[in-house]
C-alpha cells in the first residue's frame, strides 16, 4: 500500500488515534517496531502512553496528534509539541477567527496545523464524547462510535424526531479564507464511507486547491458533493452561525431532497426521476473509480515482504508493582455553587470547585471566591478556547492553588511551568501505566485521574508511578458529552435562530430527551458553560477501591447540582462524613448506607469497559 501510494504521490497515515489498553501494550510495541522499518509517513495518535512511547522508543516516526485530542487552545499545542508531534488537528468547534490565532502560534513553534473541511460533524466534541461507550460499550475513544446523536427520539417539544444530528460539515467555500488563516492541511472524513464518495469529495477538493495555488477563481459548484451521501451542509461553526441552521431532521442521504428542490419537482414522478438520475450519476461514479483503480500499476524491483514476525520490538523496563497502600485514602469532592464553598474548612477533604468554560467574563468574581476561601482548590474544564484560556493561565498566576484538577492539558502544561501541583483530570482520559508514566516525567504531574471507561478487568495491571497520585471517580453524574451547540433549540425549544456571546454567560436550562432504543438522556446548561447531556442516572462505584487498592491512592465524589433522576440529599456534610466513615472501611461496603442518600444510581461502564 505504501510503495502504491508514494508511486502516485500519496502520503499513508495510519490511525492509531485510540485508548491503549494496558493489554494491549505488547502489540503495540511490536507494531510500531514493524511501521519502524517502513517508509510510513506518520501515525496519528490520541494516547499519552503510546505518544511517550513514540518518543522515547520510536523518534524517527512522524506524530500527527487526532482530532481526538481536542485542541482549541495554545497551551494544548505547546503540550504535544514536547511530545515530538509535528502536526495538530484542531477541534471542528472552532471559527475561523480562532483557527488564524493557532495558526499564527503554531508557526512560531514549528508546528503544523489541520483542519477538518469536510464530512460528518460529531455534536459533542471530540475525546469528551462517551454516549457511545457509556451505552455499549463502544467507545468513540476506540474508534467503535455506535453513533446514538444519530437515531431516533421521542418526539421533542420543538417537533424534532432526531435532535442531536447535524447536517455535514463542508467548508468548501471557505478555502480562501483558511488558507489565508495560514491553515496547512485539510481534513476530508471519509471514515465508514465507499470509494466513490472518497473518490468524489477528495477529487472536488483538490481541484478547488489548484485553482487556489494557481490564481483562478474558486468554484462554487456544489453539485457532485451533494451527489454523494450528505446529510445537507453547513459551515456554521467556521462562520460563527451556529444554532438551529445546522441540524436537519434526518440522518439519512439528503441527495434526493437536495436534487428535488433544485428541480423543483411537484410531483412522485418529478421525484422518481431525481431518484433515478442520482443511482445514473452514482452508477458512473463507481465504474469510473474500478476503472481508475483497475489501471493502477505498481512498478518495482523489490520483492514484498511479511512484516509479521521478524522484526522484535524493544524490550521495556518492568514496570515496578504498585506499593501496598493501607485503606485510608483521600476525599476529593467537587462543587460548582459559591454557597457551598464553606465545605472546603473541611480539612478531612479537598474541596475542588468546578470552574466555567466562559472563564474570561467571571475571572473578578472567582479570584474573589478563591481569595475568600483560600482551602478552596480550581477544577478546570476541558473546553477553555480564545480567551477564557488566557484568563486560566492569569487566574492560576494570580490565586496559586496549593493543588488544581485539570481536564485541559493546556491548563496542565501552563500549571507545570509556574511549578504548581497539578492532577490530569478523567477528561484527559488516562487509560495505562504509559500515559501516567507520561504524564509524571513529561509534565510533573502530581497526579491523574483513571479513566471511567475502563472495566475493573480493564484496571488490573495498570501501575502507577512513585509518589504520584492516582485519582477515580466513584460517584458522579455521568457527562456523555459536551457541545458548543445549543441542545435546547431542537429539544425544549429556544427562541434564538443561533448562538450569541450572552447565551454561554447566562443560559441556564435543563430538559431530556428519550432515544427510542434505550434510556432517557439529561441536557443541562450551566450558566458560563457549554451544553452537556448526562445519563439518566449517577454513577456509583464502591467496588472499585477493594478491587485495586493498592491502584488508587484518592476518591473522588460529585457533588455538583446537576439534576438527573437519581435522588441526592440534601445535606452535603452529612454525604461528606458516610463517605468517610465508608473510606476508613471500605472492605465492609455499605451500599444501603450510601443509598439512603444518593439512589438510584448505576455502576454498568465499570463492568463492559471499553
Amino acid at each position: 500500500m505504501l510503495a502504491l501510494a508514494h508511486a502516485n504521490n500519496c502520503q499513508i497515515f495510519l490511525t492509531l488515534n485510540v485508548l491503549i489498553l494496558e493489554s494491549e501494550i505488547p502489540a503495540v510495541l511490536r507494531l510500531l517496531s514493524q511501521l519502524a522499518q517502513t517508509d510510513i509517513d506518520g501515525v496519528i495518535v490520541q494516547d499519552l502512553g503510546l505518544a511517550y512511547l513514540l518518543k522515547h522508543h520510536f523518534p524517527n516516526l512522524d506524530v500527527h496528534a487526532s482530532t481526538q485530542l481536542n485542541t482549541h487552545n495554545a497551551g494544548q499545542i505547546e503540550f504535544l509539541k514536547r511530545m515530538t508531534v509535528s502536526r495538530v488537528n484542531l477541534s471542528r468547534e472552532l471559527n475561523l477567527q480562532e483557527i488564524r490565532h493557532l495558526a499564527h502560534f503554531c508557526h512560531q513553534h514549528d508546528v503544523l496545523m489541520e483542519v477538518f473541511v469536510h464530512g460528518s460533524y460529531c455534536i459533542g466534541f471530540s475525546g469528551l464524547c462517551y454516549i457511545s461507550s457509556a451505552r455499549n460499550g463502544a467507545s468513540g475513544n476506540r474508534g467503535r462510535c455506535s453513533q446514538p446523536c444519530r437515531e431516533q427520539y421521542e418526539t421533542t417539544n420543538a417537533g424534532s424526531d432526531y435532535p442531536l444530528n447535524l447536517k455535514d460539515n463542508s467548508a468548501f467555500n471557505d478555502l480562501q479564507a483558511l488558507a489565508d488563516a495560514g491553515v496547512y492541511s485539510l481534513k476530508v472524513e471519509g471514515r465508514i464511507k465507499k470509494a466513490h464518495y472518497v473518490y468524489t469529495v477528495v477529487d472536488n477538493w483538490r481541484k478547488q486547491i489548484d485553482r487556489l495555488c494557481q490564481g483562478e477563481a474558486l468554484s462554487t459548484d456544489t453539485t457532485e458533493l451533494y451527489t454523494v451521501f450528505n446529510r445537507d451542509f453547513s459551515n456554521g461553526f467556521l462562520q460563527v452561525d451556529y444554532g438551529k441552521n445546522m441540524y436537519i431532521n434526518n440522518p439519512r442521504d439528503h441527495a434526493v431532497t437536495h436534487f428535488s428542490k433544485v428541480y423543483q419537482c411537484t410531483t412522485t414522478d418529478d421525484i422518481q426521476s431525481v431518484k433515478r438520475g442520482l443511482y445514473d450519476k452514482k452508477t458512473d461514479i463507481i465504474e469510473n473509480v474500478e476503472r481508475k483503480i483497475s489501471a493502477m500499476t505498481l512498478n518495482t524491483t523489490k520483492a514484498a515482504s511479511s512484516l509479521k514476525g521478524a522484526i522484535e520490538a524493544p524490550v521495556l523496563a518492568c514496570l515496578p508493582d504498585n506499593p501496598a497502600l493501607d485503606n485510608t485514602k483521600g476525599l476529593s469532592i467537587l462543587i460548582s455553587s459559591a454557597e457551598d464553598a464553606a465545605l472546603s474548612v473541611n480539612t478531612d477533604v479537598d474541596v475542588y470547585y468546578q470552574l466555567p468554560m466562559g472563564l474570561h467574563a467571571e475571572l473578578t468574581s472567582l479570584i474573589a471566591l478563591f481569595e475568600a476561601n483560600p482551602l478552596l482548590k480550581p477544577w478546570f474544564p476541558a473546553i477553555l478556547i480564545g480567551d477564557d484560556f488566557e484568563t486560566a493561565k492569569l487566574l492560576l498566576e494570580t490565586v496559586a492553588p496549593s493543588i488544581l484538577i485539570a481536564n485541559n492539558s493546556g491548563v496542565g502544561f501552563h500549571a507545570q511551568r509556574l511549578g504548581l501541583n497539578w492532577v490530569a483530570g478523567p477528561h484527559m482520559n488516562t487509560a495505562n501505566s504509559y500515559s501516567l508514566k507520561c504524564l509524571s516525567e513529561e509534565y510533573k504531574a502530581s497526579g491523574a485521574f483513571l479513566s471511567n471507561e475502563l472495566s475493573s478487568k480493564q484496571l488490573k495491571h495498570i501501575r502507577r508511578p512513585t509518589k504520584m497520585r492516582t485519582f477515580y471517580s466513584i460517584y458522579h453524574p455521568n457527562t456523555l458529552l459536551t457541545s458548543r451547540q445549543c441542545l435546547f433549540q431542537q429539544t425544549a425549544g429556544c427562541k434564538k435562530i443561533k448562538v450569541n456571546n450572552g447565551c454561554l454567560k447566562r443560559c441556564n436550562k435543563r430538559t431530556s430527551i428519550i432515544n427510542l432504543k434505550d434510556n432517557p438522556y439529561v441536557i443541562d446548561k450551566q450558566r458560563g458553560s457549554y451544553n452537556s447531556l448526562y445519563s439518566e442516572l449517577n454513577v456509583l462505584n464502591l467496588a472499585v477501591v477493594n478491587d485495586h487498592n493498592d491502584l488508587i491512592t484518592d476518591v473522588f465524589i460529585d457533588l455538583r447540582g446537576i439534576q438527573t433522576e437519581t435522588q441526592i440529599s440534601d445535606d452535603k456534610p452529612l454525604i461528606i462524613k458516610t463517605f468517610l466513615q465508608w473510606l476508613a472501611q471500605p472492605e465492609h461496603t455499605h451500599n444501603d448506607t450510601i443509598g439512603a442518600l444518593i439512589s438510584p444510581t448505576t455502576n454498568n461502564q465499570y463492568s463492559k469497559g471499553i
